[in-house]
């Protein structure tokens, strides 16, 4: 059977690289992909020399041992024996589990397949190329899945919320957050997070009067308060606006002069809601 070395070429990288990055995900691995890349071009030479040269039995064996553990030593940092040790256990592993897809596509779509030391085929395409394929396909399907278990989760956190001031009434989704545990050193009560967006339906008021203070005015109680970490602080507009009231299934949770802190994030976009409860909101349920 003819081998051609372009196709030994593109299946040993693709096949090598997913291998190579299948383990450094199960290894939790911080190795850079270039290192990855420079592994499989190992794999690749030790597969072209091993197609110009006959090397059989005891010599194919440690050939192949000696190149599985120079790929590895290529890949990942070497921090210890044990670590290697682990590493090369997962490697064996994956390439067992490719090799056996390989052989699968081969059996079933090629029209011959030959088993000496590795496996040639006579497929339409080089595998390299199907496995490239398989694995772009299967990546995309796993962020759409993580995608939508991440909504998922974050629905569960998500409480219908209504806010009503003066003649105003907003309704949007408000986010659980069990880190929230502001408290307003003024009144002594919870502060819930709100988007400027959504501070704008209520009052109307723009950037440029908010940063130049110009809000007594129209906020009730308005005032800041510093917040942040250690090391890094910044000031928040904090007010009080006439009730909010929180929609949690069939439980309803109605807060009477809540304060309310303004946010210039984008939590639309990163949490799906327009407002942050605190996590201690029950404790001011009238």
């Amino acid at each position: 059977m003819k081998v051609y070395i372009e196709d030994v070429i593109v299946d040993n990288l693709v096949i090598n690289f997913i291998i190579l990055f299948l383990t450094k995900r199960i290894v939790k691995s911080k190795s850079k992909n270039v290192f990855l890349v420079i592994g499989s071009i190992i794999g690749t030479i030790s597969s072209i020399v091993f197609c110009i040269f006959d090397i059989n039995d005891i010599s194919l064996l440690l050939f192949k041992l000696f190149t599985s553990v120079l790929m590895i030593l290529s890949s990942f940092d070497y921090i210890s024996f044990k670590k290697f040790f682990f590493n090369y256990i997962c490697f064996i592993f994956n390439t067992a589990i490719l090799g056996g897809m390989c052989f699968f596509i081969s059996y079933s779509f090629g029209q011959s397949v030959n088993i000496d030391g590795i496996i040639t085929y006579n497929l339409s395409l080089p595998m390299g190329v199907i496995i490239f394929v398989i694995a772009i396909v299967g990546y995309i399907l796993l962020k759409i899945v993580n995608v939508f278990r991440h909504k998922n989760k974050l629905n569960t956190f998500i409480y219908n919320t209504i806010l009503r001031n003066n003649d105003k009434e907003l309704e949007l989704n408000a986010y659980f957050d069990t880190g929230n545990t502001l408290i307003d050193k003024k009144t002594g009560k919870p502060v819930f997070i709100i988007t400027y967006k959504n501070f704008y339906k209520l009052f109307d008021l723009t950037l440029e009067k908010i940063v130049q203070g110009k809000v007594q005015e129209n906020l009730k109680d308005a005032h800041y308060i510093d917040v942040g970490s250690v090391g890094k602080t910044s000031k928040m507009l904090v007010f009080c606006i006439d009730e909010i009231e929180i929609i949690q299934n069939e439980n309803k949770y109605k807060i009477s002069k809540p304060m309310l802190a303004l946010s210039y994030q984008n939590l639309e976009q990163k949490l799906n809601c327009g407002m942050i409860l605190n996590s201690n909101f029950k404790e001011c349920v009238e």
